[in-house]
């Protein structure tokens, strides 16, 4: 009874201090003594008079603020000012929240806005029901749990970046949340009784619960470590177009996988700068099975995608388990394991050039610029070294032209098959028997070895120009 007491005193003086505005509260906030001050505002009825009219904006919270099973009752759509501050709106723009953040159990009403908030590790939304257009667009989060939690219509994730380990977007059945979130702390029956009953009406409204989304947007969304949307029903459109995750997003379980839009999302398992290696079975395991729902949903370039990402992923996976076989076994088969893992090493090599040359198939400009330059550049400067000294035989009066006749032969031995056929036997005697009258022109040592090896590269490069415009156009 005394910490109840103490709480709620504790709770008058934070809502005293909100009311006073930012400035106040953070001036309260950056003062040294207060450093190690967690902030109460747990189970508060911000739709009461006075209390609806606290705008919570750029507050900086520090850590364990705690506005879990807080009530607020919304404000009507404004359309000329979708962003303004309105009585009993939940406004957040720009609030900085430090660590363990929790509104698990909160109600919002309609237009919910933390537009640009910052969170640190763990925010807990767990259980908490969102009315309309809850905006959370360009927000940064550590670790984000929003387990069981319901949106209504419009929410928005645009932007967001969800730097942790985790960002849980699970779906719950009803009575799961009943059980697992509204008998928390203890409650009373009859106080359990109003919390959900405070809930199941905003879902009854909204037809939005704690196992489905509505429409609701990723769009250029980031993130960083696992996303996990698993036992969600996506009953209206979702957006993750352009969406970025670094490690394969857990959709185990979900329906209507139809209504997600994935077009120019990127999934990788590795953050950008990182080495894009592992070692864990599980990434290609959840790749191929997030590559079945963008087969589902007719991403081609998704799948394609996924499929090259699996193939990266398998690299150093096999690669460990190769070299576990050979430390295990020892000697007792060792050149059958060494084989094998010089054989994986030799396909590591392939796929790096095919990377390198190609994108793995999915670029014409890679080996189109490719072609470019090892017809243009490359091989015009390595046949002129090796000509170098008949070209001074031709002499000065014949150098331009002599340099105009290699740069036909590297032209001609670009385009395979019908290239090299240009190059008729005057031009061949010209080059390799300049000054010399009659002789048989035999190239220098070494050149035509050079000759065959820009055949093979054309042919590789124009083969992969083939490939990605074939790859782009293709209709499974």
């Amino acid at each position: 009874m005394a910490a109840e007491k103490y709480d709620e005193h504790v709770k008058a003086f934070f809502l005293d201090l909100a009311a006073k505005g930012k400035d106040a509260w953070n001036a309260w906030r950056r003062d040294p003594a207060n450093e190690d001050v967690h902030v109460i505002f747990a189970s508060i009825d911000f739709s009461e008079a006075l209390r609806d009219q606290i705008d919570f904006s750029g507050f900086e919270f520090g850590n364990h603020a705690d506005f879990s099973r807080c009530n607020w009752r919304g404000a009507e759509w404004n359309r000329e000012n979708p962003m303004a501050f309105a009585p009993g709106r939940a406004f957040f723009t720009g609030a900085a929240f430090g660590a363990q953040t929790i509104f698990s159990g909160a109600t919002f009403g309609n237009g919910a806005i933390f537009t640009g908030a910052t969170f640190g590790d763990w925010a807990i939304f767990s259980g908490t029901t969102f009315g309309g257009y809850a905006i959370f667009t360009g927000a940064a989060f550590g670790n984000a749990d929003f387990t069981g939690a319901a949106f209504g219509p419009l929410a928005d994730f645009a932007q967001t970046h969800f730097k942790g380990a985790v960002a849980a977007f699970i779906g719950m059945p009803k009575k799961k949340w009943a059980t697992d979130l509204a008998m928390a702390d203890g409650m009373e029956v009859e106080a359990h009784v109003a919390f959900e009953k405070q809930h199941r009406e905003t879902w009854k409204l909204e037809d939005s619960g704690p196992d489905r989304f509505l429409t609701i947007s990723f769009a250029n969304a980031r993130f960083d470590g696992g996303a996990f949307f698993s036992r969600r029903s996506f009953e209206m459109r979702t957006n993750f177009t352009s969406a970025r995750f670094y490690l394969p997003p857990d959709f185990d379980g979900v329906a209507n996988v139809a209504r997600i839009d994935f077009t120019g999302a990127q999934i990788r398992f590795a953050l950008p700068g990182k080495w894009h290696w592992t070692t864990n079975s599980n990434v290609p395991v959840r790749l191929r099975a997030f590559r079945k729902i963008a087969e589902e949903t007719k991403n081609h370039d998704l799948e394609r995608d996924l499929y090259i990402e699996e193939r990266k992923a398998e690299r150093g996976v096999y690669l460990r388990q190769r070299w576990e076989e050979l430390k295990k076994e020892g000697w007792k088969n060792w050149p059958r394991n060494l084989l094998r893992l010089a054989v994986h090493g030799f396909w590591i090599f392939i796929m790096f050039l095919y990377w390198a040359l190609a994108d793995y198939g999915r670029n014409v400009v890679v080996p189109f610029m490719w072609w470019l330059v090892f017809t243009f550049l490359i091989f015009p400067q390595l046949y002129a070294a090796l000509l170098d000294r008949l070209k001074h035989e031709a002499g000065l009066a014949n150098a331009e032209k002599y340099n105009h006749v290699i740069r036909m032969l590297a032209f001609g031995n670009a385009v395979p098959f019908i290239g090299p056929l240009t190059i008729d036997a005057d031009l061949k005697h010209f080059l390799f028997c300049p000054g010399f009258g009659h002789c048989l022109p035999i190239p220098p040592e070494g050149f035509q070895f050079w000759v065959v090896v820009q055949n093979v590269v054309s042919i590789i490069l124009v083969f992969f120009i083939g490939l990605a415009l074939r790859n782009y156009f293709k209709i499974k």
